[in-house]
């Protein structure tokens, strides 16, 4: 049986793989700092608890760093020398844009590091639909690519891209959305309203909105400002200012016709989206889940 450490496995997303790998058939170690919540998660579902990193990457032939971004570099380095030959390290930071220094050099040097970002939270109570962005994978290892395999069975799409593309793509499909709610709650903070109350008179985009914008507060803090501040993402942040910026302007003029002929045009462009058709529906169905007790 393939022995797998989870590096952070009492945090949500460190959890979640600790669960699933377990259930693939996976003898699952975990480590964290957090020692007493680490020690009751081993308990509950039978893992191996080790309190020191080092020794955790010495009892597995995988180990999985589900560490925030500012902390996984060193980590990393920290942990290398304490694997065995054969060992798959498995980062899954959501930037890739600090790391890439250090997986370079490591991997020059002969580690076997796979580089990916599931692209969903801890939430997730299966894989199938769900992407799994894989930025850098060792062709060789037997251990990533029985992992990836696992995904794939369970459903998960599995996208290849590389390190450098990795975070322009993130910018927009993750950074962007999560700047933008982060503003929608400052905007909300600063005219002083209750949600509570805004809640119960706001009609149902208002309603979604808020729960998706409510849903980013319960992941780590620091994690979501190491992805605002990297640098694509500070580039999407910059194009979405402008893009503001000029709608801004035109509700100044109260120039409905300059309004109504960006709408017309930008809703060409979301014609062409093959999910369109079913868009209403589904935003409709996503409302009444939202609010079924």
């Amino acid at each position: 049986m393939a022995r797998v450490t989870v590096i952070g496995g009492a945090g949500r997303m460190g959890a979640w793989f600790a669960n699933f790998l377990a259930a693939n058939g996976y003898k699952v170690i975990i480590c964290d700092k957090s020692e007493f919540a680490a020690r009751k998660l081993a308990k509950r579902h039978g893992f191996k608890y080790v309190r020191s990193e080092t020794q955790a990457a010495e009892l597995a032939n995988i180990i999985i760093l589900a560490t925030p971004t500012y902390t996984t570099a060193s980590i990393l380095r920290r942990i290398l020398p304490h694997i065995s030959n054969d060992a798959l390290l498995v980062e899954i930071s959501s930037i890739k844009e600090p790391l890439v220094p250090t997986i370079r050099s490591l991997t020059k040097h002969g580690a076997d590091i796979l580089s990916i970002h599931p692209m969903f939270g801890p939430g997730a109570k299966n894989l199938e639909g769900k992407a799994i962005l894989v930025a850098q994978e060792p062709r060789r290892n037997t251990s990533a690519r029985d992992l990836l395999s696992i995904f794939r069975k369970k459903g998960a799409n599995i996208i290849r891209t590389t390190l450098n593309d990795h975070d322009r793509i993130v910018a927009s499909t993750l950074g962007l959305p999560h700047l933008m709610n982060f503003a929608f709650i400052e905007t909300l903070k600063q005219a002083g309203l209750s949600l509570r109350s805004a809640r119960a008179m706001g009609g149902t985009t208002f309603g979604l909105q808020l729960l998706i914008a409510e849903s980013l507060y319960h992941e780590g803090l620091h994690n979501e400002a190491s992805i605002l501040a990297a640098k694509y993402c500070r580039q999407a942040a910059a194009a979405f200012a402008e893009r503001v910026s000029q709608l801004k302007m035109a509700t100044h003029r109260s120039s409905q016709n300059e309004l109504a002929k960006r709408i017309r045009n930008d809703a060409a462009y979301v014609r062409k989206d093959p999910m369109f058709r079913d868009a209403y529906e589904l935003f409709a169905a996503a409302v009444e889940a939202s609010t079924h007790n």
